[in-house]
């Protein structure tokens, strides 16, 4: 029963963090504002076209305003979300309003004025747009007398120059391509904030923590500074000078015993002397130590047949030393 109230409590996590997922939003939504010229939407069928086309783009808000109702355009832009993007498309006396609009908000993204007309007074620029774009014909004679002529001053403007009519510019393909293009631009920067702004689980978050929490200190590490041992074939220079004094003491207390035994012990032949000399032993080693001259008897010497002649002449002087140079 404990497992499958386990497996049952899982699932409904991972549930709930699918759900929490899915109703997050990749983006946030673009907010578009369309201001007709005079006459309203009969005068503009081409930009009605165009609202109704930004319309079945996906998560984009649409809203259409008569050029006298722009103050309805800074209310509804007054109450998107924040991190919503905001372009404001104007046609004529709704170009010229849209420069208002934007004096009347926080920040605007862009602005798509579409021959602003000359024939009203024009309020400068003094809120915060990120870019705006102006398309207009500056012949006053073929914009009804300057009806689209009206060439905006602001910062972050671009000017777009045609021969359009003041009719006709609706319906031009470059006008078209600006606002598909724009409301683009700025629907990818707000993809990319909204990313940007995503939770993102951190790797270390799903490591458990381990049930013994050991100490951090590695197991080979070690606090202490390092102790140098001596070699073990070298001793401490102040103990040498005893070691010689007892080495020394113990030969001369050996030398009349050493003395005795020769004298009593019968000559072997040289071959014998030969065998017995392979076999490291103490007598042998403590005679050889006057023809040797060895400073330290704890440091081993390698025997040599020079060694076994010298010792052989010296103890047994009537041995014939023939056979052990063989």
């Amino acid at each position: 029963m404990a497992q499958v109230k386990k497996r049952s409590i899982a699932r409904s996590i991972g549930l709930a963090l699918c759900c929490s997922l899915v109703a997050w939003p990749v983006w946030a939504k673009t907010f578009v504002g369309v201001l007709y010229p005079l006459f309203g939407p009969i005068a503009a069928i081409g930009l009605v076209q165009l609202a109704d086309e930004l319309k079945a783009m996906p998560d984009v808000e649409v809203a259409t305003y008569l050029h006298q109702s722009w103050r309805s355009l800074v209310d509804d832009i007054n109450r998107q979300p924040k991190g919503t993007r905001i372009l404001i498309v104007g046609y004529s006396l709704g170009a010229n309003n849209a420069i208002l609009v934007a004096n009347n908000t926080g920040y605007v993204d862009s602005i798509i004025a579409l021959q602003p007309s000359m024939l009203t007074t024009q309020a400068s620029l003094t809120g915060s747009v990120g870019k705006i774009i102006e398309i207009y014909n500056p012949n006053p004679l073929m914009t009804f007398g300057g009806m689209g002529s009206q060439k905006l001053v602001a910062p972050n403007i671009e000017y777009i120059v045609n021969n359009d009519t003041h009719p006709g510019a609706q319906f031009n393909d470059q006008f078209r391509s600006v606002v598909r293009n724009e409301f683009a631009r700025i629907s990818a920067l707000d993809s990319q904030t909204a990313q940007a702004k995503l939770p993102r689980p951190s790797p270390l978050a799903r490591l458990s923590p381990p049930k013994d929490v050991k100490s951090t200190t590695l197991a080979f590490a070690n606090p202490e500074p390092p102790k140098h041992e001596q070699p073990r074939n070298e001793q401490p220079r102040n103990e040498q000078p005893k070691n010689e004094q007892a080495v020394q003491s113990r030969h001369e207390q050996s030398r009349p015993a050493l003395a005795s035994v020769e004298q009593t012990k019968p000559q072997p032949n040289s071959a014998a002397i030969f065998g017995d000399a392979l076999k490291p032993q103490p007598i042998f080693a403590e005679a050889l130590s006057s023809s040797v001259h060895a400073q330290n008897l704890l440091v081993q010497r390698t025997l040599t047949i020079s060694d076994m002649k010298d010792y052989v002449k010296r103890n047994y002087p009537t041995s014939q030393t023939a056979d052990v140079t063989r």
